[in-house]
């Protein structure tokens, strides 16, 4: 088991600093698919139009995985995937309910990388990565998912207050936005000290 995760982190170092645009490109389009997948892992609340998935896992392990800028472009090919149709998005369209939260996925995959590009899960402890994973969660994806939200009830034609922005925006999805950050705080964590 040691062994595997030495090799991923060799190949994820490697992926970083020495790999061929080729070859990230395919790793981005794969992470891509990741996101995809992980989307239509969704459970609907009665309360709320977004619903809960494992995008923001997707989104942050694709981030600490390929640095900032694949990253980024992995969730950029996913949105491009949205944007002409295909079914890939957890809500029912590109513009729609979750517009704001995919477009906060771009920027937190970009800042997340950024930030594991540096080396700081290797310098961090558990606790101080699971509280950053989850800020950048936070700050980042909810933050532009209020606003798309606040954005999409305006143009239904009942728009939302900002208490309702924030009960139906964030507040169901704080408890599994953290198990996430914990969940990644180990698993990458675990990884990357290897």
């Amino acid at each position: 088991m040691t062994t595997l995760i030495k090799k991923y982190n060799d190949a994820r170092v490697y992926l970083i600093n020495d790999a061929s645009i080729v070859q990230k490109m395919a790793l981005s389009i794969l992470f891509a698919i990741i996101l995809a997948v992980a989307s239509q892992i969704k459970i609907f609340l009665s309360f709320t139009p977004v619903p809960i998935n494992l995008g923001t896992f997707a989104v942050c392990m694709a981030g600490m995985t390929l640095g900032g800028f694949w990253g980024f472009v992995s969730v950029a090919i996913y949105m491009l995937a949205a944007a002409v149709g295909l079914p890939v998005i957890a809500g029912s369209s590109f513009l729609g309910a979750t517009t704001g939260y995919i477009i906060g996925y771009g920027i937190c995959a970009f800042v997340l990388g950024k930030w594991t590009e540096r080396g700081n899960i290797k310098k961090d402890s558990f606790v101080k990565t699971s509280a950053v994973l989850f800020i950048f969660q936070i700050a980042i994806i909810h933050i532009c998912g209020m606003i798309g939200l606040y954005i999409w009830s305006v143009s239904t034609g009942s728009p939302y207050t900002l208490t309702q922005v924030i009960m139906k925006g964030t507040i169901p999805f704080l408890f599994g936005d953290s198990i996430k950050a914990i969940i990644l705080s180990l698993s990458m964590g675990f990884i990357l000290k290897k």
